[in-house]
């Protein structure tokens, strides 16, 4: 830093401008420092700087301006900042720091000077100086005249925001181009393009039984938006785009409100930000333009498409479009016929509670539905209630009396949902048509849906278990249970009884439950054990170890691995499992299906952490398989309804999903280990735990499973040369029970000898 005095003159004490002595002093205190007996500026503070270059081939000089003013010119005898130079006068210019506005300004004043001040080609009296502006002492086209350049930078977090809001400006505007540019690819709105909205047909694996109980076979739609009544519009609104009626189809602080939040859950909490024109598009355009897929770039067109039906249709018209065709669930689309679905009414007769129950199901139909699950449809219809209140929709009067209303259903159409011949498997159908195209497809309809779904077995599947309640469960103290049957050689789930009774609850005990497995999980100790090189005629011993009594013959001595799986000794299993590391009892137990969270202790090992039945039918159903693991599915094939070639016939329909094709074996074991581990649950049945699930129409196998105070009674088996397997579990949802894997294992002896008769 210099003074403001150049080196370059005769030393002298800096000029500084009259002022109050004390004032003076102040300052100074201030923003100098005395270091080795020489006055400086504290680089703590930040004063202004004039940069003087005399000609453009010299070095700039840096003046502090500490002071409040400075005479510029060639004098040096009246002059505090000396520029020599012939076209600058004695006295040529002042800067005068005006005190008047909120940030101290430096003016510079032309003190009549010869050739004057100027900016660019300007002459000027006086010009407020900003930072880095550049006067001409002279005019600026004379190759001797001096300049000057006045430097006074915002502080840092002045400047980072000026940054931060060029850079914000100049992405938006990048952002702004590149959606015009995609809006002119989008494909005409005008007329709509044709999309008929169809159900979702699911059949048995015969291909002629529908599933589908609804009534509802064409959709129908309202040409009206005042047929919708005035709830549901409403309540759509307050639940699914509040900026509605002022953006133009999509909502840019709710796309930033759902960055925050995606960002800040690290992926556990995904929120979308779509408003109901971008839902609308995706309806509109999915197969044509948007596309189907999960992915940023179909985000991009979606929000593209909207921006176009924005601007080609009034808000009232989007609405109305959108409110019939939204999915809610059963293969329904549209609130016209969800109305009637489920409150046998029009919409427009609906009341507060009953549209704000139906508006409730859009996050997940399926899921939230009514007819499967009341009290969840209860609590989103409260919160749909709650938010119409907070918006001034309604009053907080109506509110209330909307909350403590009696939810009222069709019974017809619910009871004919219950009766249906597999409700728990048809219920699971969906889940999986989500999972395989996604939940924005799969609402989109116009779908057939063949299953493999055995319907005789179904029936034997679900009459098994209403007799072992009915003779068994008073005298062992259970009241439901779940059985899962599959073909091993290709994983399709021929039957799903996720229940007792699906009219008392549709909770899919198959499916949704996460059980103890008890003794069945130890499939995974042997088989990684088997899978390390230890053979199964290796013995342990059958002492206990760590609190784990020891075997049930209580003696000691050793046993081999066949007769330790077939008797279900759990020290032997322990010892079995640390032999072939915990970790890899868990990477073998992942391997063949098993998603839910293991650790590694021998709490794992006899079936302490809690899995799912169908997951564990399918890692059963590997070993059978020879070691190739199917991941048990219930669709067989997806057919497009709206593209047929003869609409008449559904074999003429575009295939979407061929599981054939797009579910592969997978060898997770090798063939030898799948071979000995069938060999051991052999034993099972022949002398073993599992005596009871003998059948006499071929060679049974299996595993039984008892978790601590028999709160999980499991057979796991299967009848290799029908490649047939099923899983039965058995116990309550909330307590435990007086029976063992026996009854279980009877259970599914019982259901054996109907199915493969």
């Amino acid at each position: 830093m210099k003074s403001p005095q150049p080196p370059s003159q005769p030393p002298s004490q800096p000029k500084i401008p009259r002022q109050p002595k004390s004032k003076l002093m102040t300052q100074l205190n201030q923003l100098t420092q005395v270091v080795n007996g020489v006055l400086k500026i504290n680089p703590k503070e930040r004063v202004p700087q004039l940069e003087v270059r005399r000609s453009q081939k010299d070095k700039p000089e840096i003046y502090d301006l500490v002071g409040d003013r400075y005479i510029l010119g060639r004098s040096t005898g009246k002059c505090d900042i000396v520029v020599q130079t012939p076209l600058v006068s004695q006295v040529h210019a002042q800067l005068v720091r005006d005190r008047t506005k909120k940030k101290a300004q430096f003016i510079l004043q032309d003190q009549d000077s010869t050739n004057g001040i100027y900016r660019d080609k300007q002459r000027l009296k006086s010009v407020p100086l900003r930072h880095k502006m550049k006067i001409t002492l002279g005019p600026p086209e004379l190759a001797e005249a001096a300049t000057i350049r006045y430097l006074d930078p915002p502080p840092w977090y002045i400047r980072s925001l000026l940054y931060t809001a060029y850079g914000i400006g100049a992405i938006a505007g990048l952002i702004v181009v590149a959606i015009g540019l995609e809006v002119g690819k989008v494909p005409d709105l005008k007329p709509l393009p044709v999309t008929q909205q169809g159900p979702v047909e699911v059949l048995a694996g015969d291909g002629i039984k529908r599933l589908d109980p609804t009534d509802i076979a064409n959709h129908t739609e309202y040409a009206n938006f005042a047929e919708f009544g005035k709830f549901i519009p409403a309540a759509v609104i307050a639940s699914e785009d509040t900026s509605f009626y002022w953006n133009i189809g999509v909502d840019p602080f709710g796309v930033a409100r759902a960055l925050v939040t995606n960002v800040r859950s690290r992926g556990e909490r995904l929120e979308g930000a779509s408003t109901i024109t971008q839902q609308l598009a995706r309806n509109l355009l999915g197969k044509t333009y948007v596309g189907t897929d999960d992915s940023a770039g179909r985000k991009w067109r979606e929000a593209a498409a909207a921006i176009k039906l924005n601007f080609t249709y009034n808000k009232e018209e989007i609405l109305r479009l959108y409110l019939n065709r939204a999915y809610t669930g059963n293969g329904v689309y549209g609130f016209k016929d969800a109305a009637k679905l489920y409150f046998g009414k029009e919409a427009s007769e609906l009341d507060l509670s009953e549209a704000a129950t139906l508006v409730g199901l859009l996050p997940s139909p399926e899921t939230i539905n009514p007819f499967k699950n009341k009290n969840l449809a209860i609590e989103y219809r409260d919160r749909i209630i709650n938010r119409m209140a907070e918006l001034g929709m309604i009053t907080d009067k109506d509110a209330d009396r909307a909350r403590r209303t009696a939810l009222i259903l069709n019974e017809a159409a619910k009871s004919k949902l219950q009766g249906s011949v597999a409700p728990y498997y048809y219920s699971y159908v969906f889940d999986e048509l989500e999972e395989i195209l996604g939940k924005n497809f799969a609402k989109e309809g116009n779908l057939i849906v063949e299953t493999n779904l055995d319907i005789a077995m179904q029936k034997a599947s679900d009459e098994a278990l209403r007799e072992a309640v009915a003779r068994d469960g008073d005298n062992y103290g259970f009241s439901q249970g779940a059985i899962v049957t599959l073909n091993t050689s290709d994983g399709s789930l021929l039957a799903m009884t996720g229940g007792l009774d699906y009219k008392t609850s549709q909770f899919n005990r198959a499916a949704q439950a996460l059980r103890q497995p008890g003794s069945t999980f130890k499939l995974f100790s042997y088989a990684a054990a088997v899978d390390g090189g230890i053979s199964p005629s290796n013995t342990y011993s059958c002492n206990a170890l760590s609190g784990i009594i020891g075997c049930h013959n209580g003696g000691s001595g050793n046993i081999d691995m066949y007769r330790g799986f077939a008797l279900s000794e759990n020290v032997v299993a322990v010892r079995v499992a640390e032999a072939a590391g915990l970790e890899n009892v868990i990477k073998m137990a992942k391997n063949l299906g098993i998603t839910a969270k293991l650790d590694a202790s021998s709490n794992m090992v006899l079936g302490g952490n809690e899995v799912r039945i169908l997951e564990m039918a399918g890692a059963y159903a590997t070993m059978v398989n020879e070691g190739k693991y199917i991941k048990p599915h219930a669709i067989k094939r997806i057919l497009d309804s709206a593209d047929c070639q003869n609409p008449k016939d559904r074999q003429t329909c575009r295939v979407i999903f061929d599981a054939s094709t797009f579910i592969k074996p997978r060898q997770a074991i090798d063939a030898g280990v799948a071979s000995a581990m069938v060999d051991m649950m052999r034993g099972v049945v022949q002398y073993g735990t599992g005596r009871s699930a003998a059948i006499p129409q071929g060679t049974a196998i299996g595993k039984t499973g008892t978790t601590d105070d028999g709160r999980d009674l499991w057979f796991i088996g299967a009848v290799p040369r029908r490649n047939l397997l099923a899983a039965v579990w058995l116990g309550n949802d909330e307590g435990v029970t007086r029976g063992s894997s026996a009854v279980a294992a009877g259970v599914w002896g019982d259901y054996m000898r109907q199915a493969v008769r």
